[in-house]
C-alpha cells in the first residue's frame, strides 16, 4: 500500500490489553487518565479494581487480552448438563469439585497472579493452581456456592476463555502417573541413609563397639534396601519378565540380574556376619537409573504430543428444535439433526447446508488457504470453520462416521516402530547376558578345584560388575541432555529416540500453508490511484464491520478512524458495502464492486485466476468515481531463505501443499532446482509420498501443522508440528517446534548429529569399563565390594561424560 502524506496520528494504548485505542477512547469516570479500546477491557479493569487485584498490571506491561464484551446467549449452557460435567470433572462430591482447563491465552507472570487469585472474584472457588508450560489451570470449587458454568464464564469475562474441546471429555486428569516420582523419592531417601550407615565401614572402624554398630547398621541397611528392591526397582523386573514372556532378552534383564546378585550377596554377607554388604551401591544404582527414566519422561509430561482431531472439535453445538435452540454434546448428534453454526465455529459432523451461505475455511483439513463457498444443498465436511453469517446445517453422518474420523483412523496413519539406539542397546544386552553367564559359569569351573573361597568371590564379582548400567544410562542421559537444550529454545521432542532420528535424517518434507507461510500476516499492496487518508479511514470503517479474515487483515493495515457506518450490507463470498460520511464504499470481489460502465474492473477480476497472488480485494468509492485494488500476498517466514540455504547442502528437500500452485515460482526460487514441489495434495497423497520415500530407504522428517499433515507426520520417521502458539492444536507428532525458533532448525539438526556421536562414545566407554572390570574379576583380583564400588563410579562417569560432551556440542552450535 502506497504511503500517504498525512502524518500518522499517535495512538493511546489500552490500559488493559495494550492495543491501540480509537480516536475517542473509552475512559473511567474515576480515573480519566486511563484509556481503553473497548467496553470489554474496561469491564475487566473495573472488576479487578473492585476486588483489589490491580497488582495484575504490575508484573508485566499490558498483560491483558482483548475481551469480547458481548457473549452469545446460552453459549456455556452445555456445562450445566450432567453428562458433560461427569466427563470434564476429575473429582466431584457434594462439597468439592476439581477439573483442569486449558487456557491458551496465558502468557506472563500477571496471568499466573490473576488466575491463582480467582477466589477473590468468586467465593465459590476454593483454589486455583497454574501449570504455565502446559497453559493449564487446576481449579477446585464448591458446588454449593458456584457452578462449572459460572467458573468458565468468569474466566471468559477476564479474557481467559478455556479451550474446551471434544478431546477433554473423559480425559481428566491428563497428567501421567506419579509412580516414577514416588519410586525415585524412595530410592533417594534409602540411598542417602544407607550411605550414611556405611560410613563406619568406609572409615575402617574397629573394635568390639565398631563390630556391634557394624552389625546393627548392616541390618538397618538391609531393611532400607528391601523397599528399593520391591518398589523402586519393580519397573526393571517387570520389563525383564515381559521380555522373557515374549522370548526376547532386553537390556533390563541383565540389569535385573546384576541388581539381584548385588542384593542377595549383600544380604547373605550381612545375615551371616561375613561383611557389610554392598547395599549402598545397590540403592545408588537404582536411584541413578530412575533418574535416567525421569529425564526421558520429563518432556513428554510437559507437552501433549498425541493430540488428535478431537482436540480441535467443540464439546457442544447449537441444536435447533421445535422448542428453540438447545446446546447439546457433539457426541449426541444424530443423522437428521438440524444445527446452527455461527461465525468462526467449527462444523462438528458432515452435514448438508440448509440455510445461509457458507464460507468454509478448510485449511485445517486440506491445507487450502482460500475459503470455499457453499450454497444450500451442498455438503459441508466436518473440520471446516464457517466464516461469516450463521448457517443452518442438517447432519448427514454421525461424528464417528464422518470423513474426518475415517481419515484419522486410517491404518496407514499408524507409525511402525523404528530401530533406535536403545533398541540396539537391547540387542547388545542379549549377547551381554549370554557372555556374562558363560563367564560366570567358567569362573566357577575354573576356581572350583583350586580355591572355593576364591570361586565365590570371583563369581559374585563377575555378576556384580557385569551389570550393564552404564550402557543403559548412555542413551537417556546423552539425548536427555539434548532434549533439555532443545527445550530452552522451544523445540520439544517427545523422547530421546526422536533426537536420534533427526540425527540420521536424509530427507526433509515441508507443508506450505501455515508452515512455510505466516498465516497471521499478509503483505498488503494497493494498486491504482492512492487513496487519501480520509478515504482510507472510510474503507477501514466498512471492513471493520466484517469478521472475514481478509477484512480483518485490511482493517489492521489501514489507519483507524472510528467513523460511523450506515447502510452496512455484507454479501457472504462477494463483498461489503456501506456509507461513511455520505461516501458510498464497496469492498470485495470485482463483480460485486464493479458498477455499470466499468468493464475494466470486471476484466481485472477475471485476470486474477492466472496471477501468482493469494487474493485481491477491490474497492469502489463514491459510486465508482474512485476505484482500486488491494493485493494480499503470501508472506513466507523471514528466516526461511537462510534455513533452506543451510538444509539444501545436507538434505533432500520437498514441499507437499494442499494449496494451489500459484506459489510455484516463488517456492522454486527458495528451494532450488533439486527440490520436489507438489501441490493440491490430499492428506492421503501426502501419506503415500512419505511412504514411498521410506521404501527407498530414506529417513524422512516431515514438518507440518494441520490435520491435513497428520498422516504424513505419522508416516514420517519423525513428524514435527510447527506452531505459532505451543498450546494450540498440533496433530499427533514426535516434536513441537515454536515458530519463533524456526530459524534455528538447521542448527538443531546438526546438533543432533553431534549428540549421536556422543552416544556412540559413551557406548565405547561403557564397553571399556565392563571389559577391564570383567577381566580383573575373572582373575579374582576384584573383591565383590570393590566391584560394587566401581560399578556406580562407572555409571556416574558415563553420565558426566555424556552430559559434558552434549553441553560442549551445544556451546559449539551456540545453543
Amino acid at each position: 500500500m502506497h504511503p500517504t502524506t498525512a502524518p500518522a496520528p499517535s495512538h493511546l494504548a489500552c490500559a488493559h490489553c495494550g492495543d491501540d485505542c480509537p480516536e475517542q477512547p473509552i475512559r473511567l469516570a474515576v480515573r480519566p487518565e486511563l484509556s481503553f479500546c473497548c467496553q470489554g477491557c474496561k469491564a475487566v479493569y473495573e472488576l479487578l479494581d473492585a476486588n483489589n487485584l490491580c497488582r495484575y498490571y504490575a508484573f508485566d506491561e499490558h498483560p491483558g487480552q482483548k475481551v469480547q464484551a458481548v457473549e452469545l446467549p446460552g453459549r456455556f449452557d452445555y456445562l450445566d448438563t450432567e453428562t458433560v460435567q461427569a466427563q470434564l470433572l476429575s473429582f466431584r462430591s457434594d462439597t468439592l469439585a476439581r477439573l483442569t482447563l486449558h487456557l491458551p491465552q496465558m502468557h506472563c507472570a500477571s496471568c499466573i497472579y490473576l488466575l491463582e487469585h480467582l477466589y477473590q472474584l468468586n467465593p465459590g472457588v476454593r483454589e486455583s493452581r497454574v501449570n504455565f508450560l502446559r497453559k493449564e489451570i487446576n481449579i477446585s470449587y464448591q458446588p454449593a456456592h458456584t457452578s462449572l458454568k459460572e467458573v468458565v464464564q468468569l474466566l471468559a469475562s477476564l479474557g481467559y476463555e478455556p479451550q474446551i474441546t471434544l478431546a477433554e471429555l473423559g480425559a481428566q486428569p491428563r497428567h501421567s502417573s506419579r509412580m516414577l516420582y514416588y519410586q525415585l523419592g524412595l530410592a533417594a531417601f534409602c540411598f542417602g541413609n544407607v550411605m550414611l550407615l556405611a560410613f563406619p565401614d568406609y572409615l575402617a572402624v574397629t573394635g568390639q563397639l565398631g563390630a556391634q554398630f557394624g552389625r546393627f547398621f548392616g541390618y538397618l541397611s538391609l531393611v532400607l534396601a528391601l523397599p528399593v528392591l520391591l518398589f523402586s526397582a519393580r519397573g526393571f523386573y517387570r520389563s525383564a519378565w515381559a521380555g522373557l514372556r515374549q522370548r526376547t532378552i532386553n537390556l533390563d534383564f541383565p540389569i535385573s540380574l546384576g541388581l539381584t546378585a548385588l542384593f542377595l550377596v549383600s544380604g547373605f554377607d550381612i545375615l551371616l556376619q561375613r561383611g557389610p554388604g554392598y547395599l549402598d551401591s545397590f540403592t545408588g544404582l537404582v536411584f541413578f537409573m530412575l533418574i535416567g527414566k525421569w529425564v526421558q519422561q520429563r518432556t513428554y509430561d510437559a507437552l501433549r504430543f498425541d493430540r488428535d482431531f478431537t482436540s480441535y472439535f467443540p464439546v457442544a453445538v447449537t441444536l435447533l428444535t421445535a422448542e428453540g435452540e438447545q446446546s447439546v454434546s457433539v457426541k449426541d448428534l444424530k443423522v437428521g439433526h438440524r444445527i446452527r453454526v455461527r461465525n468462526q465455529e467449527v462444523v462438528p459432523a458432515d452435514a448438508m447446508l440448509m440455510r445461509g451461505t457458507g464460507q468454509i475455511d478448510y485449511s485445517f483439513v486440506s491445507g487450502e488457504s482460500v475459503p470455499v463457498g457453499k450454497v444450500a444443498g451442498e455438503v459441508v465436511y466436518a473440520g471446516g470453520r464457517q466464516l461469516g453469517e450463521a448457517v443452518e446445517l442438517e447432519v448427514v453422518r454421525e461424528v464417528s462416521q464422518g470423513y474426518l474420523t475415517q481419515l484419522w483412523n486410517n491404518p496407514a496413519f499408524q507409525k511402525a516402530e523404528k530401530q533406535t539406539l536403545e533398541s540396539y542397546a537391547n540387542k547388545v544386552g542379549r549377547y551381554f547376558v549370554a557372555v556374562t553367564l558363560l563367564l560366570a559359569a567358567g569362573t566357577v569351573l575354573y576356581w572350583l578345584p583350586r580355591d572355593q573361597a576364591m570361586m565365590w568371590r570371583a563369581f559374585t564379582s563377575v555378576l556384580v560388575i557385569a551389570c550393564p548400567c552404564a550402557l543403559s544410562l548412555a542413551t537417556p542421559f546423552a539425548l536427555g541432555s539434548a532434549l533439555t537444550v532443545f527445550g530452552r529454545h522451544k523445540f520439544y521432542l517427545k523422547n530421546s529416540a526422536v533426537a536420534e532420528v533427526l540425527g540420521r535424517a536424509t530427507t526433509i518434507v515441508f507443508d506450505k500453508t501455515g508452515t512455510l507461510t505466516d498465516v497471521k500476516r499478509s503483505a498488503v499492496e494497493y494498486q491504482d490511484p492512492t487513496l487519501t487518508r480520509r478515504e482510507q479511514q472510510a474503507v477501514a470503517a466498512v471492513v471493520a464491520q466484517s469478521t472475514h479474515p481478509l477484512s480483518q487483515r485490511l482493517a489492521a493495515e489501514l489507519p483507524a478512524g472510528a467513523l460511523p457506518v450506515t447502510g452496512f450490507r455484507e454479501v457472504p463470498g462477494q463483498g461489503l458495502s456501506g456509507v461513511v460520511d455520505g461516501l458510498l464504499v464497496k469492498v470485495g470481489a470485482a463483480a460485486f464492486v464493479a458498477a455499470a460502465g466499468q468493464p475494466e474492473l470486471r476484466a481485472a477480476g477475471s485476470a486474477t485466476t492466472t496471477d501468482h497472488l493469494q487474493s485481491r480485494v477491490y474497492v469502489s468509492l463514491d459510486g465508482g468515481a474512485r476505484q482500486g485494488c488491494y493485493i494480499f500476498r503470501n508472506v513466507y517466514r523471514p528466516e526461511l531463505p537462510a534455513v533452506l540455504s543451510e538444509l539444501s547442502r545436507r538434505y533432500r528437500l520437498a514441499v507437499l501443499s494442499g494449496d494451489n500452485d500459484t506459489e510455484q515460482d516463488r517456492l522454486r526460487e527458495l528451494f532450488g532446482p533439486q527440490a520436489e514441489l507438489r501441490f493440491r495434495q490430499s492428506p492421503q497423497d501426502k501419506l503415500d509420498y512419505i511412504a514411498g520415500l521410506k521404501r527407498r530407504g530414506e529417513t524422512v522428517v516431515m514438518v507440518g501443522d494441520g490435520l491435513n499433515d497428520a498422516g504424513a507426520l505419522q508416516q514420517a520417521d519423525a513428524g514435527i508440528a510447527l506452531t505459532d502458539t505451543l498450546t494450540n492444536f498440533s496433530p499427533a507428532c514426535d516434536a513441537i517446534l515454536d515458530a519463533g525458533s524456526f530459524g534455528q532448525f538447521g542448527t538443531f539438526l546438526r546438533f543432533t548429529q553431534d549428540c549421536l556421536q556422543v552416544v556412540l562414545a559413551t557406548f565405547v566407554l561403557s564397553f571399556v569399563y565392563n571389559g577391564v572390570g570383567l577381566g580383573l574379576a575373572l582373575q579374582g583380583k576384584f573383591s565383590p565390594i570393590v566391584s560394587a564400588i566401581l560399578m556406580p563410579i562407572s555409571s556416574l562417569s558415563v553420565i558426566l561424560f555424556a552430559t559434558l560432551l552434549v553441553r560442549l556440542a551445544a556451546c559449539k552450535h551456540k545453543l
